[in-house]
C-alpha cells in the first residue's frame, strides 16, 4: 500500500484541477445540486438561481378581477436533499402576483416540473422571493434541466494520462503467499494512500477498498454495490463519511425517527392523484448512495421494502388504481453495532449481524461485501497509528497549509474521475471460464457455506456480486478491459477478507490465552501456505521458511507468540521437531 503519493502525481493532479493541463482547459468546479443561495435571499428578495429535484406539485385555478381569468397557478418544491424552496410559477396578472410567465412558457415549466417528480432528475431554476398572501415564496422566471452532475469534467484522455502517470511509479506489493514483488503504481494505490484521501483517517487495506468501490455511482442495477459494517460503538463510522465518502461523492446518511419512516424513504400518496406524489429520499439520489446510520433502528416495512430495491434498483408505489414507478439504481451502506449482548470472546462473527433481525439472512445475500469486526482497523500497530492520526488531527497537520492545498486537489480530480470510470463497462467474457473456476473454489469453503448455503442452495447473487467487484476494480483503475491479475485478484482478496470477516469464530479459550488478531491472521497465511495435503487439520515445513515467511509479513513477533499457545487439551498449536514444524489447523486441539 502507498503511504506517500509521489510529487510527479500531485503535479499532474494540481494541473488538472486548475484546467491548465493540456487534456483540461476548463477548472474543475464542484457540480452538486444546490438551493443553498436561493434561501440566503429569502429576507433580501434579490435575483438567485439554484437547482435540485421536485418533491412536490399542486396546481391551482384563478379567476379573479386581479388575476384575470382561467389562470393557473402551479406551487412546488425543489430540494437538495439538504434544504428545500416552496417556488411558484404562474401566468396571473402582476396586479394578482408578480412574475407571470407566457401560457407557453407556463406550460413548457410545468412539463418539466412533472417529470422531474416523476423520475427525480435535477432541474435549475431563477428568480426571487415576493410576499403571496401570507406566505413568502420564490417566483420563478425561467425553469430547466440542470446539467447531469454525474456527468464527469474529465475525459478519456485525462484519464488515460492519469493511468500512464501512476504506471511510471513501482510499488512493492506483497501476493497472498507472502511474497514480495515490483508492480507499477495504480489509480487505486493513489486513492488508497495514507497522505491522501484517507489522511484524516486510518483504516484497513480491506475497508478501504470496499468503501471506494462503494463510491462508483451504479447506472445499472447490476452495478449496484451494497456494504455492511459492523463495529462496536465509537470506532469512527461517522468520521469515515465525513472524511472520505462525502468529500469525494454524492450521498445522504439515513439516520433514525422521521429520517427512516417508509415515507421519508420511499415517498408517499396522499390522494389519487399523482401530482401530489411526495418524492423519497431513495429516488432523490438515484445512481448515488444512501448511507443507513444505525440501520437496527429502521422499521420492519422499510428492511422488507429495501430488499426489493437492493436487488431490482427501483420500487412501485402503490394507491388505488395508481401504480407509480420510482427508479432507486443506488449504492446502499448499512453501518450500525453489534447487538447490545454481543461479546467477542463468547459469541462468533454471524452474531454480530443478528441486528438486522428477521431480516438477517435475505440483507446477508444482497450485501456484496459485508465486514463485521468489532474495530475498523486490525493491522500491526494500528491502534498506535490512529492515536497518531487523532493527534495530527487535532494538529491540523492534515488540514493546513500545503497537505489541505494536496487534499483538496485530490478529492476534487478524484470526484470527477470516479464519475467517468463508473460509466466505463469492462466486460468479463474473455476470463469467463478461469473466473467461474475461481470461484468455484470459493464455494467449496466452509466459510462460504456455513454464511450462504445453510439450506443446501447455491446463492447465485454472490456469483452476481462477486462479478461485480471484479469490474468494479477495473472501474477504479480507469480500465475499460480487465487486468485478471490485478481485477480478479483483487476480487478474491476482498471477498474472501469479507467472508473471513463474518465466519471466523474466534475461540474463547484461546483469546483467554493471548490471542489477537495479527496471530488469526498469520496461522491462517501458514495453514494456507504450508497445506501438506490433510485439508486443513496440520501443515507443515521447515523452521527457516515459515519464520522467513513470517518475518516477511512483519509478524515475527506474532510468529514467536504462535510457537507457545497451548491448546485446550494441552497440547501445543505449533511442535518444532528439529528442523521441522508442524502447525495444527484447529485452535481446540481436536
Amino acid at each position: 500500500m502507498v503511504s506517500m503519493i509521489p510529487q510527479s502525481i500531485h503535479a499532474f493532479v494540481k494541473k488538472v484541477v486548475e484546467g491548465k493541463h493540456p487534456h483540461q482547459a476548463k477548472p474543475l468546479v464542484e457540480q452538486q445540486a444546490n438551493v443553498l443561495g436561493i434561501i440566503q435571499t429569502l429576507v433580501s428578495a434579490d435575483d438567485s438561481k439554484g437547482s435540485g429535484v421536485v418533491t412536490k406539485r399542486e396546481v391551482k385555478g384563478v379567476s379573479t378581477k386581479d388575476s384575470g381569468k382561467d389562470k393557473t397557478l402551479i406551487r412546488f418544491g425543489v430540494s437538495d436533499g439538504e434544504n428545500s424552496v416552496s417556488c411558484v410559477a404562474h401566468n396571473c396578472n402582476d396586479k394578482y402576483l408578480s412574475g407571470k410567465l407566457t401560457e407557453s412558457e407556463l406550460a413548457k415549466a410545468d412539463s418539466i416540473i412533472r417529470k422531474s417528480l416523476a423520475d427525480g432528475k435535477p432541474i435549475k431554476i431563477s428568480g426571487c422571493y415576493t410576499n403571496f398572501k401570507s406566505d413568502r415564496v420564490f417566483i420563478i422566471d425561467s425553469i430547466d434541466w440542470e446539467a447531469d452532475i454525474h456527468k464527469s469534467q474529465v475525459n478519456a484522455k485525462v484519464v488515460d494520462a492519469f493511468v500512464k502517470e501512476c504506471a511510471k511509479h513501482q510499488i512493492e506489493d506483497i501476493d497472498v503467499d507472502g511474497n514480495t514483488f515490483q508492480r507499477p503504481l495504480t489509480p487505486l494505490d493513489v486513492m488508497m494512500a495514507d497522505d491522501g484521501l484517507w489522511a484524516e483517517i486510518y483504516a484497513d487495506k480491506d475497508l478501504k477498498q470496499a468503501i471506494l468501490l462503494y463510491c462508483l455511482s451504479p447506472f445499472d442495477k447490476e452495478d449496484m454495490i451494497h456494504i455492511g459494517l459492523i463495529t462496536n460503538p465509537g470506532e469512527g463510522k461517522n468520521h469515515l463519511v465525513d472524511k472520505v465518502i462525502s468529500p469525494l461523492v454524492r450521498c445522504r446518511m439515513a439516520g433514525t425517527g422521521k429520517l427512516s419512516t417508509f415515507a421519508a424513504m420511499f415517498g408517499a400518496m396522499s390522494s389519487d392523484d399523482l401530482n401530489s406524489i411526495e418524492l423519497g429520499l431513495l429516488p432523490k439520489m438515484n445512481h448515488d448512495r444512501i448511507i443507513f446510520s444505525e440501520f437496527q433502528t429502521l422499521e420492519e416495512d422499510v428492511f422488507g421494502e429495501m430488499l426489493n430495491v437492493m436487488t431490482d434498483g427501483h420500487y412501485n408505489l402503490q394507491k388505488g388504481k395508481l401504480d407509480v414507478t420510482r427508479h432507486a439504481m443506488l449504492n446502499m451502506a448499512f453501518f450500525g453495532n453489534p447487538p447490545n449482548y454481543w461479546r467477542e470472546d463468547e459469541h462468533d462473527k454471524e452474531e454480530m449481524l443478528r441486528a438486522f433481525g428477521k431480516y438477517t439472512m435475505p440483507i446477508i445475500s444482497r450485501l456484496t461485501l459485508i465486514f463485521a469486526k468489532p474495530t475498523l482497523s486490525n493491522g500491526v500497530d494500528a491502534s498506535t497509528k490512529i492515536k497518531m492520526k487523532i493527534m495530527d488531527n487535532m494538529d491540523k497537520k492534515t488540514a493546513s497549509g500545503s497537505n489541505k492545498d494536496k487534499i483538496e486537489n485530490l478529492r476534487s480530480f478524484f470526484r470527477e474521475y470516479l464519475k467517468f470510470v463508473s460509466k466505463l463497462q469492462p466486460t468479463l467474457g474473455i476470463y469467463d471460464e478461469i473466473i467461474a473456476s475461481e470461484f468455484e473454489e470459493i464455494e467449496k469453503t466452509e466459510g462460504f457455506k456455513e454464511a450462504f448455503a445453510k439450506r443446501g442452495n447455491t446463492d447465485y447473487r454472490k456469483w452476481a456480486e462477486f462479478l461485480n467487484l471484479i469490474k468494479g476494480f477495473a472501474r477504479l483503475n480507469g480500465r475499460a478491459e480487465l487486468d485478471y491479475e490485478a481485477d480478479v485478484g483483487m476480487a478474491i482478496s476482498l471477498f474472501g477478507e469479507s467472508l473471513t470477516t463474518l465466519t471466523d469464530n474466534f475461540s474463547k479459550t484461546a483469546l483467554q490465552g493471548g490471542l489477537d488478531y495479527e496471530m488469526v491472521d498469520l496461522h491462517k497465511k501458514i495453514m494456507r501456505k504450508f497445506s501438506n495435503g490433510t485439508n486443513g487439520k496440520q501443515a507443515s515445513g521447515t523452521l527457516k521458511e515459515i519464520t522467513k515467511f513470517a518475518n516477511s509479513l512483519k509478524r515475527g513477533k506474532q510468529w514467536t507468540d504462535l510457537q507457545k499457545i497451548i491448546l485446550p487439551d494441552k497440547s501445543k498449536l505449533v511442535t518444532v521437531m528439529g528442523n521441522t514444524v508442524l502447525v495444527k489447523g484447529n485452535w481446540s486441539g481436536e
